[in-house]
């Protein structure tokens, strides 16, 4: 399914984001939960310190039920490798 987003993006820029990742003995992943009712699995990303805190609790229970250590990491080199059309062309 496929959801167009209605209303507007509020930022106008994001230059940062905070990525939830479990650790375990084989390395790192990243974090999914039920974000959009049962049944789905949505990554733990955040692109504004309110939404990051937000998604802390739910970030304590994957760690609580896993047994592992979760980790909030803040990735702020931002480095754009394409930009995806709506018509499938080059942009200009």
């Amino acid at each position: 399914m496929t959801v167009v987003l209605k209303p507007p993006n509020e930022q106008l820029r994001i230059d940062e984001v905070w990525l939830f990742i479990s650790v375990d003995e084989n390395g790192e992943g990243l974090c999914a939960g039920p974000l959009m009712g049962p049944g789905t699995l949505v990554p733990l990303v955040a692109a504004d310190k309110v939404r990051r805190d937000a998604l802390i609790p739910l970030a304590q229970q994957i760690a609580a039920l896993s047994g592992k250590p979760v980790k909030v990491v803040k990735m702020s080199a931002r480095s754009e490798e394409m930009t995806i059309t709506p018509d499938g062309r080059p942009p200009q």
